[in-house]
C-alpha cells in the first residue's frame, strides 16, 4: 500500500502548487494518498510520511467514523459532485469539488476544496466553479465514447469552443527529438496547419520543456514579445497567424510525451486556461496510451508479419465503391518464390518476398501496399491521373528489370464513377497474368524457370486468366510421361544411353535413396575417377570431388535442407575437379521423389552441367566472367607467386547509358576493352565484374613494377576512350589493389572485395587507388551497412535526414540576404559527407524522393524565415536524376499551394551538365519554374565547358561562379581582368552574379573588386543549422532596422 500511496502521490503532483486544497483518498480504505502544499501547511504536515495511510475523516473531520455526508456513493469518474460544507478542524467555509479517478487498479476520491469566506475568495469561488464545470463537462466529451480518437476530437473541439480560440492542437514528440501536430480542430475560417507541422525539430520549442518538467504552462500573451529572444519559435508561429498561445505539457509518468496546446484564445480566459491544461494534460495521456494499444492491435489485425505492408483483411475493408476521383491498382506477382522455397528453403523465400515487397513499395511510392497472398501484392493509387500512374507503373518495370528478381505486374486504372474496386483488382490480376505469360514465353528455355502451357486455340476463356493457368498446372501433374512410359516399347536403357552417350557438355546421374545405390554415365565415371556406373554412396563420394571446403559445405548445406525440409529440388552452382586436376564451373541439378505423405526420400536423379559460354563470357567486353578468374588465383596460391590484383570502375558509364542510350554506353565499355587488351593483354589478364567493373591480375613477372604505374597506364585509357566519344567525366575511373595470395581472402571473395574497395576509391578520388588493409576493411562493412540504412531512413520517411543552410551574402552590406538548402544525412550518430550518401542514392533509386523532401524543407524553411525577412530567399539543387522525375513538377506546385508561398522566394539551381545533356526535360523544367514564379541559377559555372551561349539560351537569373575561377583571380592581373569580364558580360545580360567558395580575407578582398553582386564562402558563413540560422535572420533584420530607424532621427534632428 506504501508503494501505491507513492505512484499516486507523483500521479498528483500537478496539484503541489496550486492556491486551493487538494487531497487524494482511498475510496473503499478512506486512507489518505496525497495532500497538496497549501492543505499540508494549513493542517501543520511537512511531509506526506506524515500522514498517509491515516483516515481521511480523522485527519480532516476530526470524526472516529466515516461522515455521514461523504459523497463517495455519488462519484463517478469524469463528473465532478459540487457542495459546500464548514470544515470543523479549518474552521472555514469551503466551496468543494469531488470526482472519482481510476488508477493502478483502485478507485480514488480526489477533492478540490476552494475558501469561500472572504470576498475576494467569493470571486475565487465564482472563478473556480466556472473552471471546474469547464472541466467537467470537458470530461463528460472525453468520456462519451469509447473511442480514443473521437475522445481527443471531442475534448479539443469543446476546448476550442469554450475558450474562444482559433485554433486546439496536440503535439506528440517522436524519440529523435522531433514533434509532430497529430490532432487539431479548427474555428470556422481558420486554416488548417496539422499537414504542414510534421516532424518539426523540438528545438523550435525546446524552452518550452523546462516549463513542462516542472508541470508548467507555457504562455505566450504576445508573439512579439518572444521575436528576438526566441527566433526559431517566432519563425514557427508567425506563419501560423499566431498572436498568442498557452500550451500545457503531456506527461506519462515523468517522461514529456508531447503538449496541449491553444492559440490565440480569449484573454480573459487564460488564468481559466493555464489551470486547465495542467489537468486535462493527464486524462490526455490516457487516451494516447488508449489509442496506441489499439493501434498495436489493429497492426496485429490488418498488417502482414513478414513485410509490414497491409494484409488481405485489410484490403477487404475497402471493398465496394469508392468514393474518390480516380483508382490505379497494382496487382504483382513474385515469379519463382515456390522454386527459392523448394530450393533453398523458406527462409530464402522469407527473404525474397520482403526484398520484392521493398521493391513495390520503392516503385509505387504508396503506402497502400497489401499482400495479399503467399507471392501476391496488390498496390493502391487513389485520386492518382492516369499519366502520373502509367509513368509510376513504368518505374516500378524498370525497376523490376534491374533487379535480380522477377515479378510479374498486371495494373488498371479507372475515373468512371462508381469505382468498384473489386472490379479494378479482376482486371489488374488477368493483365497481371498475360504479363506473366509472356515472361514464360520469353525465358521459356531458360533454366530455372517454371514452365507455363500456352493456351491452345479454341480454348474456352470465360474462366478468370489466373484459373485457366491454374487449371493447366492441375492437368501437367498428371505426367503424360508415365503415361506414354505405359503405353509404349520404350527401352528405359536406350533412352538414358541416348542422352548421356558422346554429350561433353552433360553428367547424368540417378539413385535409390533408400539403398544408396546410384547409377551415372559413362562420362561422369571416365571424368571423375569412380571405378564403375554403379556406385554405391554417390552423394558422400561426389563431395570429395567439390574443389574446397567452402563448396563442399555448401553442397552438404543444401541436400540436407532439402530433405529436411521435404523439398524436391536440388538445384546449385559449385567448382568440381575432375581426375586430370582441372576445376570447373558446374551446376547440379536434381528432382526428388518422396513418398505420398513426404516421410522417406525414394529416387534421386539429375545432371550436372558444364556452365555454358555466356556464363564465362562477357558478350560485350569479350573479357571472361569473374568465375573465370577463379582457376588462375587457385593457380597462383597453390604455385605461391605473388601477384596484385586491380579492379577498377568505369565512372558515369551509368549516366552515359540513360542520357544517350544504352547501345553508346555499351559501344563505350567495349572500345575501352578493346584498347585494354591490345594496350595491357601481356602484362595483365583482365575480367568483367558485375556492373561497370573490371579486374585485371597482373602477371606475376610484372609485379616488381608495382600497381601505380599500370593503374596510370589503364586510367589514361579510359581517359581517352570518353574524350573520343566527347564524355567529360571528372573522375573516369577509380581503383581497388589487393596483393594476392592473401591469407584473408580466399578466390571466391576476392571479387566481391574488390567491388567494396572501388565503392570506397570513390569516395577518396584524390586517392589514385584504395588498398586491401584493415582500415579500408572496417570502412567496407561500414559502407555495407550505411547503404543498408540509407535505404531504411528514406522509406520511413527521411528519417535522420536533415536540412542545412549555407547563407548567401551582399556583396555590398555583407548582410545575409539568402541561403543555399543543402542536405545532410547522420549514421549511428555521426555526419556523412553528401560526396558518400548522394552516389548511393542515386545508385539505389532514391535521388527523386530525397529531392522532393529537400524541396518541401525548402519551402517551409523559406516561409518561417520570411516571418523575419519577408525578402530572403533559398535555393535548392536540382540534379540529372531530378530532371527525369515526372511527379517533381506537379508536386512543387501542389507543395507551394499547400504552405501558401509563392515561387519568388525560391531559386532553383542547375549544373551545367543538365543543360546539354537533357535539354528536353530541362526546358519543361524551366518552363514550369518560369509558371510557379521560381528563378533559375546555373550553378558551378566556368567548373566545366562553360560558354556564354547558356547566359542568353536559358532564362538564368542568378550566375554562380564556380570556385576555381576565385582561386584564379589571385594569380595574375590577366586572369583578374577575365573575371570582370565575366561579371561585366553577365550583369549586360540582366544577370546576377555570385562567386562561390569564397574562403579567406585576401580571397574576399579581390572578390569585391570584380563587381559581383552576391558572395558565398566559408568566409563568411558555414553551412548552418536552422536554429542558428533563424537567429541570424532575426539578428540581421533586427539590426537594418535599428540602422534605419537612427539615420530617421539623425534627419529629423538635421
Amino acid at each position: 500500500m506504501e508503494r501505491s500511496g507513492v505512484l499516486v502521490a507523483k500521479r498528483w503532483e500537478f496539484f503541489e502548487k496550486l492556491d486551493e486544497m487538494v487531497y487524494v483518498s482511498d475510496i473503499e480504505t478512506y486512507e489518505l494518498m496525497y495532500m497538496n502544499q497549501y492543505l499540508r501547511n494549513a493542517l501543520g504536515y511537512k511531509d506526506h510520511e506524515e500522514y498517509r495511510g491515516e483516515k481521511c475523516y480523522k485527519i480532516l473531520q476530526s470524526m472516529d467514523k466515516p461522515c455521514a455526508f461523504c459523497t463517495n456513493c455519488q462519484l463517478r469518474e469524469g463528473e465532478f459532485v459540487t457542495w459546500t460544507h464548514k470544515n470543523p478542524v479549518l474552521h472555514r467555509h469551503m466551496l468543494l469539488k469531488d470526482t472519482l479517478v481510476h488508477a493502478n487498479g483502485r478507485d480514488y476520491r480526489v477533492e478540490i476544496a476552494i475558501n469561500a469566506n472572504s470576498e475576494a475568495d467569493g470571486n475565487a469561488s465564482y472563478y473556480y466553479a466556472r473552471s471546474e464545470t469547464i472541466l467537467n463537462e470537458c470530461m463528460q466529451e472525453i468520456f462519451s465514447t469509447a473511442n480514443a480518437e473521437k475522445s481527443i476530437d471531442r475534448m479539443l473541439s469543446y476546448i476550442g469552443k469554450t475558450f474562444s480560440c482559433d485554433r486546439a492542437y496536440i503535439f506528440e514528440i517522436s524519440g529523435s527529438m522531433m514533434m509532430s501536430n497529430t490532432y487539431e480542430w479548427c474555428a470556422d475560417g481558420v486554416v488548417p496547419q496539422r499537414e504542414l507541422l510534421q516532424t518539426v525539430p523540438m528545438s523550435a520549442v525546446d524552452w518550452w520543456l523546462s516549463l513542462f518538467a516542472d508541470n508548467k504552462v507555457t504562455v505566450i500573451a504576445d508573439l512579439e514579445d518572444i521575436r528576438a529572444e526566441y527566433p526559431e519559435s517566432y519563425a514557427l508561429l508567425k506563419p501560423q497567424d499566431i498572436h498568442c498561445l498557452a500550451a500545457g505539457p503531456i506527461k506519462s509518468g515523468d517522461e514529456i510525451i508531447g503538449f496541449i496546446g491553444v492559440d490565440n484564445p480569449d484573454k480573459k480566459m487564460m488564468p481559466m486556461i493555464e489551470s486547465f491544461l495542467n489537468v486535462i494534460g493527464y486524462f490526455t495521456s490516457t487516451l494516447i496510451r488508449r489509442r496506441e494499444l489499439v493501434l498495436r492491435l489493429n497492426n496485429l489485425s490488418y498488417h502482414d508479419q513478414l513485410t509490414g505492408v497491409f494484409n488481405r483483411y485489410a484490403l477487404t475493408e475497402l471493398y465496394g465503391d469508392l468514393s474518390m476521383h480516380s483508382m490505379g491498382v497494382v496487382y504483382c506477382d513474385i515469379t519463382g518464390l515456390k522454386r527459392v522455397n523448394d530450393v533453398q528453403g523458406h527462409e530464402a523465400g522469407d527473404q525474397m518476398i520482403r526484398h520484392c515487397c521493398e521493391l513495390i513499395r520503392t516503385g509505387t511510392e504508396t503506402e497502400m501496399v497489401y499482400r495479399t497472398g503467399g507471392d501476391e501484392f496488390v498496390a493502391l493509387c487513389p485520386n492518382c491521373g492516369k499519366a502520373d500512374f502509367l509513368a509510376m507503373l513504368h518505374r516500378l518495370q524498370d525497376l523490376i528489370v534491374s533487379d535480380k528478381c522477377h515479378i510479374a505486374v498486371g495494373h488498371a486504372w479507372s475515373d468512371h464513377y462508381p469505382l468498384n474496386l473489386e472490379k479494378l483488382i479482376q482486371q489488374a490480376d488477368q493483365s497481371m497474368y498475360e504479363d506473366k505469360r509472356e515472361y514464360y514465353q520469353a525465358n521459356r528455355l531458360s533454366p530455372g524457370v517454371e514452365r507455363r502451357k500456352p493456351l491452345e486455340c479454341g480454348q474456352p476463356t470465360d474462366q478468370p486468366q489466373g484459373a485457366v493457368l491454374q487449371e493447366q498446372e492441375r492437368r501437367e501433374a498428371s505426367t503424360p510421361f508415365q503415361t506414354f512410359l505405359d503405353l509404349s516399347h520404350c527401352d528405359t536403357e536406350a533412352l538414358f544411353q541416348s542422352v548421356a552417350q558422346d554429350n561433353e557438355s552433360s553428367y547424368f546421374y540417378m539413385g535409390d535413396m533408400q539403398s544408396d545405390l546410384f547409377y551415372i554415365s559413362d562420362n561422369m565415371r571416365d571424368d571423375f575417377g569412380f571405378p564403375g556406373n554403379l556406385v554405391y554412396g554417390l552423394l558422400k563420394l561426389w563431395v570429395k570431388r567439390i574443389s574446397t571446403p567452402e563448396f563442399q559445405d555448401l553442397y552438404w548445406q543444401d541436400i540436407s535442407r532439402m530433405l529436411r525440409e521435404k523439398r524436391t529440388v536440388h538445384d546449385l552452382r559449385y567448382r568440381v575437379r575432375d581426375v586430370r586436376g582441372n576445376n570447373q564451373w558446374v551446376r547440379c541439378y536434381g528432382i526428388l521423389k518422396w513418398n505420398e505423405d513426404k516421410t522417406k526420400p525414394l529416387f534421386f536423379s539429375g545432371r550436372v552441367t558444364h556452365q555454358d559460354t555466356s556464363f564465362v563470357v562477357d558478350p560485350i567486353t569479350g573479357f571472361p566472367r569473374e568465375h573465370a578468374s577463379l582457376q588462375q588465383l587457385e593457380d597462383l596460391r597453390k604455385s605461391g607467386e605473388k601477384t596484385l590484383v586491380m579492379g577498377f570502375s568505369l565512372n558515369g558509364l551509368a549516366e552515359v547509358n540513360s542520357t544517350r542510350g544504352r547501345e553508346c554506353g555499351d559501344r563505350l565499355l567495349k572500345k575501352v576493352a578493346n584498347t585494354l587488351l591490345e594496350t595491357l593483354s601481356w602484362e595483365m589478364t583482365f575480367y568483367r565484374l558485375e556492373g561497370m567493373r573490371c579486374m585485371a591480375i597482373l602477371n606475376p613477372v610484372c609485379v616488381d613494377e608495382g600497381a601505380d604505374g599500370f593503374i596510370e597506364q589503364i586510367r589514361s585509357v579510359i581517359k581517352k576512350c570518353y574524350e573520343s566519344k566527347d564524355i567529360s567525366v571528372r573522375n573516369v575511373s577509380s581503383f581497388g589493389v589487393i596483393e594476392f595470395p592473401c591469407a584473408d581472402i580466399e578466390p571466391e571473395d576476392l571479387a566481391e572485395t574488390l567491388v567494396s574497395l572501388i565503392r570506397v576509391a570513390k569516395q577518396e578520388p584524390a586517392l589514385p587507388y584504395v588498398d586491401y588493409s584493415s582500415q579500408n576493411i572496417k570502412r567496407i562493412k561500414q559502407m555495407s551497412n550505411m547503404a543498408l540504412a540509407l535505404s531504411q531512413d528514406v522509406a520511413n520517411h527521411m528519417e535522420h535526414f536533415r536540412i542545412v543552410v549555407q547563407p548567401v551574402v551582399s556583396s555590398v552590406e555583407g548582410k545575409a540576404i539568402g541561403g543555399e538548402v543543402l542536405l545532410r544525412w547522420s549514421f549511428e550518430g555521426q555526419n556523412i559527407s553528401p560526396a558518400i550518401f548522394i552516389p548511393i542514392l542515386e545508385r539505389e533509386g532514391l535521388i527523386q524522393m530525397a529531392g522532393r523532401w529537400v524541396f518541401e524543407q525548402a519551402v517551409c524553411t523559406c516561409v518561417r524565415l520570411r516571418a523575419h525577412n519577408p525578402d530572403f530567399y533559398l535555393t535548392f539543387n536540382v540534379s540529372l536524376h531530378q530532371l527525369s522525375d515526372t511527379q517533381l513538377i506537379p508536386f512543387m506546385k501542389m507543395t507551394l499551394q499547400r504552405y501558401g508561398l509563392d515561387g519568388s522566394g525560391l531559386v532553383a539551381e542547375l549544373t551545367e551538365s543538365s543543360l546539354d545533356e537533357r535539354p528536353t526535360q530541362l526546358a519543361r523544367f524551366v518552363h514550369a519554374c518560369q509558371d510557379m514564379e521560381l528563378r533559375i541559377a546555373l550553378d558551378d559555372f566556368g567548373s566545366g565547358y562553360s560558354s556564354l551561349r547558356m547566359l542568353l539560351q536559358y532564362p538564368m537569373s542568378i550566375i554562380k561562379l564556380d570556385q576555381s575561377l576565385v582561386r584564379q583571380v589571385a594569380e595574375s592581373e590577366a586572369k583578374m581582368n577575365f573575371i570582370q569580364s565575366i561579371v561585366y558580360a553577365c550583369h549586360q545580360f540582366g544577370k546576377t552574379v555570385c562567386m562561390e567558395g569564397v574562403e579567406q580575407a585576401e580571397e574576399n578582398e579581390i572578390i569585391l573588386n570584380t563587381g559581383c553582386d552576391l558572395i558565398q564562402g566559408y568566409y563568411y558563413y558555414r553551412p548552418m543549422e536552422l536554429h542558428d540560422l533563424y537567429r541570424l535572420v532575426s539578428q540581421t533584420i533586427h539590426e537594418m532596422l535599428a540602422k534605419e530607424d537612427n539615420a530617421c532621427k539623425v534627419k529629423a534632428n538635421d
